[in-house]
């Protein structure tokens, strides 16, 4: 399965929406998009929504981890719908611990999803 990328905005939140196979060729695709997420401002919010990702190369890994470090210090990175192998290569990438997971059970605290 090919790469697909797309960026929306809601305020000051951005939304990145990745499908498919993030091999190493689709990396400058993820960058470029990043790049431009990044430079929204102000940005506070950027969620990762990943149901349709399949798998992440290590420099799509590092492409989100160097995004992480430039964003400002209390700008949040939220993924939702991340596999376990994407899941997997956050933690062998070091990302997992600056990001915040949506658990697809409880998605507004205090409420179960239907």
């Amino acid at each position: 399965m090919h790469f697909e990328a797309s960026l929306g905005y809601t305020g000051a939140t951005a939304t990145v929406h990745l499908a498919g196979v993030l091999d190493e060729e689709s990396v400058p695709q993820l960058r470029s998009l990043l790049e431009q997420a990044a430079a929204h401002q102000p940005l506070r919010r950027l969620i990762l929504r990943l149901h349709d990702l399949e798998s992440i190369s290590t420099g799509g890994v590092r492409s989100l981890a160097f995004l992480q470090q430039h964003l400002e210090p209390q700008a949040e990175v939220v993924v939702d719908g991340a596999t376990g192998s994407v899941r997997q290569a956050f933690r062998r990438g070091g990302l997992d611990s600056a990001l915040t997971y949506l658990d697809e059970r409880a998605l507004f605290p205090g409420h179960l999803a239907a």
